[in-house]
């Protein structure tokens, strides 16, 4: 399930919002005290109620009801079945979705006694559901079920045709003979009686939520320690559910089997007890039977070393997780309050790049709250939640200025020399930095570093490519544009060819080249890539034009993402210049560093 909204009610200082989510990443941006950790906590409380648990003192002063509710809508796996009442079932045909196609449950407190407790809580379903009958059936016992089926459908079905040992099979039958053109959106319970048992199935299939908070208890328990440590253990044991489920199973029904046995012959010596005793096995979430931790030779808890050093631990769970091969049944979603909190500016930045390719991991969703221009600015346009008071009340602005008052808060400031260089995405920077720093004969020619030259990835709309536009657009500063032949965006080198001639036929000396192989990745020679990977690359016919992050992607257990940011990392600071010859291109890639020449000293 993907998390696509939530929907508060009178909770803290939100009366009433909804907040949409895109199915990678999200970045919440907001003046302080704006209300952005109050999402991520109300996604804690939702999901887990244990990092933060829900308190009577969450309940809104500006409530006009006596409730608070949190709402959280997803998307779910088409076709997908899943088990309710022990048969697998489609919630589309259970009628258990929303009139958009989507599971969408509340959570609500009743907050009128001034405390809550546990009978406070009822949980409700907004489902699209026929109208012919009075009461949703997924509310009805299976008692009630049967006399439904056989009062009211004996004309309609063959009721003794019917399964009548499932709440579900009996539902389904009726439903088949239901009119399904007549609904209405309803909201069903799901805290008791077969609603329960709804909602029970359900949770086992919603996603993993972990809550990475920036404050610092220095406790022993502190969460900014074991949020990561959970959740390295959590994903772990979903990696390998369902072979403990099929364990617990097999468990679970070889004591139902003793009890049995012991009852029956208990019958013959008290029928009485016999009589009223039923087998009754309970089991712990698995997640609780396991621990993670780490230990340190020094004797000193990690939970008592400096706040910088937590946080790096848990930068570098992500960066490892950003790089780790997802093999798990459920999603994650990942939820970061300030990330660049207590980092050096250096980690900062290998922080920002490990959250972006971890958002861009299959079964991850990423929610991060920020003060930083140095994240939002290299974020999607649709990537960016922006909280702003309006007439008091906070609310989302989705207005076409969005990005204008973005910059405004945080203070981005579009500064560029008088030359900027244009590339495709950011590992297009990574390879043209790293290259330019570790050849001598390249950076002779000059230093991109030193002459503090911008460069800034076109793919996409985020909010750096708009504030950096904007700002070119009547100014003096000039470009240098370096496209991929062939690469994986969708635009054709056709397409890159005609954006080329338009760039060249400027009369302000901007200059754009294609590369001669397929993409930055194809620059880097074999024998790196062999070594890095423990791979033979020898099956390539045409390394000018093979995919070659593809390539090693399936000889390894590394992501695509992954594999380029090695590649444009970790080996292009490797390249020689008897590399890039041995390859042909080293006449090819001094012209694109002495036409950048060229345009800064003009």
């Amino acid at each position: 399930m993907i998390l696509k909204k939530i929907i508060l009610e009178n909770f803290r200082g939100y009366k009433n919002i909804e907040v949409e989510f895109d199915n990678k990443l999200n970045v919440i941006i907001g003046q302080n005290d704006i209300g952005k950790s109050t999402i991520l906590e109300a996604l804690e409380i939702f999901f887990n109620n244990e990092t933060v648990k829900i308190d009577i003192s969450d309940y809104s002063v500006f409530a006009n009801n006596n409730s608070m509710s949190i709402g959280c809508v997803f998307e779910i796996e088409k076709d997908k079945e899943y088990i309710i009442d022990t048969i697998p079932t489609n919630l589309e045909n259970e009628y258990l979705l929303n009139k958009d196609g989507l599971l969408e449950i509340h959570q609500i407190w009743d907050c009128s006694k001034g405390k809550l407790t546990a009978s406070s809580l009822k949980v409700e379903l907004t489902a699209n559901y026929p109208k012919e009958f009075k009461k949703p059936l997924s509310t009805l016992k299976i008692d009630p079920l049967r006399k439904l089926l056989a009062d009211d459908y004996s004309d309609k079905l063959n009721v003794d045709e019917v399964k009548k040992n499932t709440s579900s099979e009996i539902r389904q039958a009726i439903y088949s003979v239901t009119e399904t053109d007549d609904l209405e959106q309803i909201s069903i319970p799901l805290s008791k009686d077969d609603g329960k048992k709804i909602w029970e199935s359900l949770k086992k299939e919603l996603p993993n939520y972990f809550l990475f908070q920036s404050d610092r208890l220095n406790k022993d328990s502190d969460k900014e320690v074991q949020q990561p440590l959970k959740a390295i253990t959590q994903s772990a044991i979903d990696e390998v559910i369902d072979e403990l489920e099929a364990i617990k199973k097999i468990i679970e029904e070889k004591a139902t089997q003793i009890g049995k046995d012991t009852i029956k012959k208990l019958e013959e010596m008290n029928p009485e007890i016999a009589k009223v005793l039923t087998p009754n096995i309970s089991n712990k979430a698995w997640d609780s039977l396991f621990s993670f931790s780490f230990n340190t030779d020094d004797g000193i808890p990690v939970n008592k070393r400096g706040s910088g050093i937590r946080r790096l631990i848990l930068l570098n769970y992500f960066r490892a997780e950003a790089e780790r091969k997802n093999t798990r049944n459920r999603n994650i979603i990942y939820a970061i309050e300030e990330p660049e909190t207590s980092q050096h500016p250096n980690h900062q930045n290998m922080l920002i790049k490990a959250l972006m390719e971890l958002s861009q991991k299959e079964k991850n969703q990423l929610v991060i709250t920020t003060h930083t221009p140095e994240i939002a600015k290299i974020v999607k346009d649709e990537n960016l939640i922006f909280i702003e008071k309006f007439e008091g009340e906070a609310q989302i602005n989705k207005s076409e200025t969005k990005l204008n008052e973005i910059a405004k808060t945080l203070g981005v400031m579009p500064y560029l020399s008088r030359l900027v260089i244009c590339v495709e995405g950011e590992f297009d920077i990574k390879f043209i930095k790293n290259i330019n720093q570790n050849i001598p004969e390249l950076k002779e020619i000059i230093d991109l570093e030193e002459k503090q030259i911008n460069i800034i990835p076109l793919q996409g709309g985020n909010l750096k490519n708009w504030v950096d536009r904007n700002y070119l657009k009547g100014s003096n500063v000039t470009e240098f544009h370096l496209y991929d032949r062939d690469s994986n965006s969708g635009r054709n080198s056709e397409q890159y060819k005609k954006q080329c001639d338009e760039i060249n036929a400027r009369d302000d000396n901007s200059i754009c080249l294609m590369t001669e192989k397929r993409e930055m990745e194809n620059y880097i020679p074999k024998s790196l890539i062999e070594a890095e990977f423990n791979i033979d690359c020898n099956s390539i016919e045409n390394w000018d034009i093979e995919d070659i992050p593809t390539f090693i992607e399936n000889k390894t257990d590394f992501d695509e993402k992954a594999v380029k940011g090695i590649l444009n990392g970790k080996l292009a600071k490797q390249v020689t210049k008897k590399h890039l010859q041995e390859l042909n291109s080293f006449d090819e890639i001094i012209s694109w560093f002495e036409k950048i020449k060229a345009i800064f000293d003009n």
